[in-house]
């Protein structure tokens, strides 16, 4: 950590916020324009006086407590300083106590007129004449001013990578965490719009949509090409515009209040047409051969209806309540896209994004469990034991496509949802790992829908191998 001072010094003393004192310089005479090199140890520590004293002398009157401090720096040789409640004693080269006048009770809020919210605690440069403040934020809040907070936005990239953007730095020299995060991005993009291409032209083959699974499925792949697109104008809008190349307002303005709310409604959208493909396949377990192909087409294309409409209004909230927000970070100008909700909306907010994710995620769970119980009480009572297990493991095998989607579903759901109850807030920018990790996870069932959901079934993967033949034997023709 590098500290410039303008003003002429012979003492530093660094506190830990809201903890112990240490000695960091301590010299007789200021030279100008000088660089300090020190490290800070347990040996730097200043003391609280009592800690040094008997109980015999602790029970002494203040006035007569002092007048043995000069003893304190000859009986602890290792002790630099100590201080009491109105003095901090320094220990010079001969073993003797300077004492000057201290407030260790010191409010840090720029003499009265904290400029930091959140119960930032505020510095000044100079307490007689200052021209600048800092503020040092407690955890989950961020800004010039401490104005911002990680707390109810976990899954978002503004918090997440803004602050490790460098304004006026060529992208090669941009930390490494968003080097990562660009090629992150790119991998995802190319993935899907592979994956997403092939499975949009399975199901739209008749075949792959004799019930309403395909009718699902196609609106999922969909949805999900749409979202990793959307995914990358927001993720490439943070970074030009943090990096001060893209500065039109009107269009960051308009971006700020669209990509957020898209995003958002096709990842819930997805997750619960994978969820509606969950339950209509615990149906096709329990009806068996009676199942009703033509009802379930019908039903499905209104539920994707219905699906989509209630997702986008219930995220209509957030670009109400999104703009466009200056902050001046040292010399640096930033802008931030962010909502601002009272409190009563932050908690609708938080209730909906859980509520998108957990039901779907429950949902996968039980009919993982229930497809699974279902097929081993099929036969179980005109079956043997040994029949039994023979005939449970065959329907295993048979109906495993049904059992897949949805065990798989659920493990890749695990580490979102592990965050989102272990962590309230990313509390400081060290933690931008881990809930990068986690965001770019978020997506990650939405764009296995080929893996997923088309290989491991016969009638699909038969469609795709069609599709497959079809486009390489086009790209042949070409080339």
């Amino acid at each position: 950590m590098t500290i410039s001072v303008r003003q002429s010094f012979n003492i530093l003393l660094i506190q830990i916020p809201d903890g112990d004192y240490y000695l960091a310089v301590l010299r007789e005479k200021f030279i100008q324009s000088e660089f300090i090199h020190t490290n800070i140890s347990s040996e730097n520590l200043c003391y609280p006086v009592l800690e040094l004293f008997n109980n015999t002398f602790r029970q002494y009157e203040y006035l007569r407590r002092v007048k043995y401090y000069p003893l304190l720096c000859r009986q602890y040789s290792k002790v630099m300083c100590f201080y009491d409640e109105y003095n901090m004693c320094v220990c010079d080269s001969d073993r003797f106590s300077n004492c000057f006048e201290f407030n260790n009770t010191l409010k840090y809020d720029c003499s009265g007129k904290n400029l930091c919210y959140n119960d930032g605690r505020c510095f000044l440069n100079n307490e007689t004449c200052p021209t600048t403040f800092i503020c040092v934020c407690n955890d989950c809040f961020y800004g010039s001013q401490c104005q911002f907070s990680t707390k109810d936005f976990i899954f978002s990239l503004d918090p997440i990578l803004g602050y490790h953007i460098k304004p006026n730095i060529s992208l090669n020299q941009q930390p490494f965490i968003i080097i990562f995060s660009i090629l992150i991005t790119t991998i995802m993009l190319i993935l899907q719009l592979i994956m997403g291409s092939l499975s949009v032209a399975t199901f739209k083959l008749k075949k792959s949509r004799e019930v309403g699974c395909g009718y699902y499925l196609l609106a999922s792949s969909i949805t999900s090409m749409c979202m990793i697109i959307v995914l990358l104008i927001k993720f490439w809008q943070l970074i030009l515009s943090q990096m001060s190349i893209i500065t039109n307002r009107s269009m960051l303005s308009i971006n700020c209040k669209s990509i957020e709310i898209i995003l958002k409604s096709c990842l819930a959208s997805t997750e619960w047409l994978n969820a509606c493909v969950s339950i209509e396949r615990i149906f096709t377990v329990i009806n068996g051969i009676s199942f009703n192909k033509k009802e379930s087409r019908i039903m499905a294309k209104r539920v994707i209806f219905v699906v989509i409409v209630v997702t986008i209004i219930t995220h209509i909230h957030d670009p109400l309540r999104r703009r466009l927000i200056d902050d001046l970070d040292g010399d640096q100008q930033r802008v931030w896209c962010l909502s601002q909700y009272s409190s009563t909306l932050t908690k609708y907010n938080t209730f909906i994004t859980i509520f998108h994710f957990l039901i779907p995620f429950a949902i996968n769970m039980t009919s993982a469990f229930i497809i699974i119980i279902l097929t081993a009480r099929s036969r179980t009572k005109i079956e043997t034991k040994q029949q039994f297990m023979k005939n449970f493991r065959l329907k295993i095998k048979q109906n495993k496509h049904i059992i897949i989607a949805p065990s798989v579903l659920l493990l890749l759901g695990l580490p979102r949802l592990t965050i989102s109850f272990t962590s309230g807030c990313m509390r400081s920018p060290r933690q931008s790992w881990l809930y990068l990790i986690g965001y770019f996870a978020s997506f990650i069932p939405s764009a296995l829908t080929l893996i997923i959901f088309i290989l491991p079934s016969e009638t699909y993967k038969k469609e795709f191998d069609k599709i497959r033949q079809a486009w390489f034997r086009r790209f042949c023709s070409r080339s």
